[in-house]
């Protein structure tokens, strides 16, 4: 990405960001519209009862699992010396975007103080508490509250991550075109689960991904990706991993045909 590209993406997110707050700020009750289309007409969410209540937990613990081998994975490699500085560089993008976005912007920051219900609490789907837009910092929920998702938020991350570090190793349009509908179908998934199990409203995934893209681009130009991702192997962990396992076979055979 040279730097007049990401100059323009950063133009292009801040306008993104722009008309997303204006959309929302004018049109409350699109959330309210959106999460009634999910709505079973009983006062709930039909989803949650279904198979997507089963693909939810499937794919954020996926997520999670990813997240934390991420983060073990730089921890392990700076320590011991097998990633270089511009491939720790590399690595501890994709981590520190992951655990900045999802972990300290949204679940820490975001869903402790806001205190917006989610669908399934509000009164017009059945529950207790009042509906409340985007960003009021409000009481109806005291913990885990709506705003904003972290699920969706760990997938941008991911999403993003993945497609950034990849983006050389794809040569041409066809691979690169690829790439992005899939990161886009993977992110838009977990979304539209949010949305149907009546766990978060539409404007809450929207900023999930708004808030992964900012810490991104932030720490695309802090850490000086562009350069460190030519150095990048996906394949590198596991290969790592194998010869550990070969390495622990042989000592474990040694140590079985040693004389008693």
């Amino acid at each position: 990405m040279t730097d007049r590209l990401y100059d323009r993406l950063v133009f292009a997110f801040l306008l993104t960001v722009i008309l997303c707050q204006a959309l929302f700020a004018a049109f409350p009750g699109l959330d309210l519209a959106v999460s009634a289309h999910f709505a079973n007409g009983r006062g709930g969410f039909g989803w949650a009862e279904g198979l997507p209540a089963m693909i939810n937990p499937l794919l954020r613990h996926t997520g999670e699992l990813v997240a934390v081998a991420l983060v073990l994975w730089c921890f392990y490699g700076g320590l011991t010396g097998l990633l270089r500085p511009a491939a720790l560089r590399a690595w501890a993008f994709a981590a520190l975007t992951v655990v900045l976005a999802s972990g300290a912007v949204v679940n820490l920051l975001l869903k402790t103080h806001v205190g917006r219900a989610r669908p399934a609490h509000i009164t017009e789907f059945g529950g207790t508490a009042q509906f409340t837009p985007a960003w009021q910092v409000t009481d109806q929920c005291s913990r885990n509250c709506s705003f904003s998702s972290g699920e969706v938020s760990l997938a941008a991350s991911l999403a993003i991550v993945a497609v950034v570090l990849l983006w050389p190793r794809l040569k041409t349009s066809e691979t690169r075109i690829a790439a992005l509908l899939t990161a886009g179908a993977y992110v838009g998934i977990v979304s539209v689960l949010r949305i149907g199990l009546g766990r978060h409203f539409f404007s809450d995934v929207v900023f999930s991904v708004l808030f992964s893209g900012a810490v991104a681009l932030v720490l695309y130009r802090v850490l000086q990706v562009r350069s460190a991702r030519l150095t990048f192997d996906p394949n590198l962990p596991i290969l790592v991993m194998l010869d550990r396992i070969r390495d622990s076979r042989a000592f474990l055979q040694a140590w079985l045909k040693k004389p008693t």
